[in-house]
């Protein structure tokens, strides 16, 4: 699963195989590898590739949720981090917000999207032609997965800081799109 992320990623940006291994000084060779999936990179390589591509390492990391102990487990990790709120609405669901303008701005555009998306998705499971609702769910998958992307490998999903304590502090971020 890292090497496609790695590939995703460096394909988002436009880089070649060749430039991120110049990037990163790692040996073309080896990116090919990682990208196919037949080594997986040590965690300083892995560095060295988020770095040529401006990006976090975090984006490389992959969760095995597969239990409500595994969700909550980054809920509270979650709220150890970042000022987040949580409260109950009158029809008993619960919402989360931060405390943090760019968070909720985040939030805001994830929701507007899943908005469309979900609309998008239940007139494509309408479509009579399996065929043809097979490749149009494809096609809207991809922009979601693309969309993911975009969201993580931004200046917002990557280098914006919203550790709690650090509010007040001038944080200088560069858009690297």
């Amino acid at each position: 699963m890292v090497g496609k992320k790695i590939r995703a990623y460096r394909e988002f940006r436009g880089y070649s195989q060749i430039q991120l291994a110049e990037l990163s000084g790692i040996n073309v060779g080896t990116i090919r590898k990682y990208e196919l999936g037949i080594r997986n990179p040590k965690p300083d390589q892995l560095e060295k590739i988020a770095t040529a591509l401006g990006l976090n390492v975090s984006v490389f990391l992959d969760f095995n949720i597969e239990t409500v102990g595994d969700v909550l487990s980054i809920l509270f990790a979650i709220d150890d981090s970042v000022n987040l709120s949580l409260s109950e609405t009158s029809d008993q669901k619960i919402t989360m917000t931060f405390d943090n303008p760019t968070m909720q701005d985040f939030f805001k555009r994830w929701c507007q999207f899943k908005n469309v998306y979900e609309k998008e998705k239940a007139e494509i499971l309408a479509i009579e032609d399996e065929n043809k609702r097979l490749e149009e769910l494809d096609k809207l998958n991809a922009t979601q997965e693309e969309w993911k992307l975009r969201a993580m490998g931004t200046t917002i999903g990557c280098h914006t800081v919203i550790k709690k304590g650090t509010e007040d502090n001038v944080i200088k971020t560069y858009d690297l799109t």
